[in-house]
């Protein structure tokens, strides 16, 4: 037994060793370049103002024709966006397909508390100026109200429409 664990041993040893040959190189190294030193420059006179041309590129929302609720939807995505959200949640809430929801109107407002203008009876709200959307759907003869804010598209039942109220002074 013994000898046969040698021969065994000896069959395994280091003598039967295969060399491996050398990786080649197939990038050489480069040389890696060195930063050149800039000289600083004169910093600008924060005094100089550059004349602003008479048609400005720059667009504002109070720039935009938002005469019908169609244009307001072109000038604004977010409307837009909520608009498609309220009637899509209408369509469903119908079963109708969303093509049958119209739009009437589209406001933009700033809601004085959390209940975005549809408060009930049985919640607290807290106030805060909230910006956001009325808009008006309607589904054959009914219309139907929803109030948003940027994350919610909430359906006002009727008769409980409270609509902020403008500042004083208009």
């Amino acid at each position: 037994m013994m000898t046969v664990c040698i021969l065994v041993l000896t069959a395994c040893g280091a003598g039967n060793e295969i060399e491996s040959p050398p990786t080649l190189t197939l990038i050489p190294p480069s040389e890696t370049p060195q930063p050149t030193a800039i000289p600083p420059s004169a910093t600008p006179d924060p005094l100089i103002v550059l004349p602003v041309p008479a048609t400005s590129a720059i667009a504002t929302a109070t720039s935009a024709d938002v005469s019908t609720p169609e244009s307001l939807l072109d000038a604004d995505p977010v409307a837009a966006e909520l608009v498609a959200l309220a009637q899509r949640r209408l369509a469903e809430d119908l079963g109708l397909p969303q093509r049958r929801i119209q739009l009437n109107e589209v406001q933009a407002l700033r809601w004085s508390d959390t209940s975005l203008g549809c408060p009930r009876p049985d919640q607290t709200y807290v106030e805060a100026d909230i910006p956001g959307y009325r808009i008006i759907l309607q589904a054959g003869d009914d219309s139907y109200t929803f109030h948003t804010d940027f994350d919610r598209v909430l359906l006002c039942p009727e008769g409980s429409e409270v609509l902020p109220t403008p500042p004083s002074g208009n």
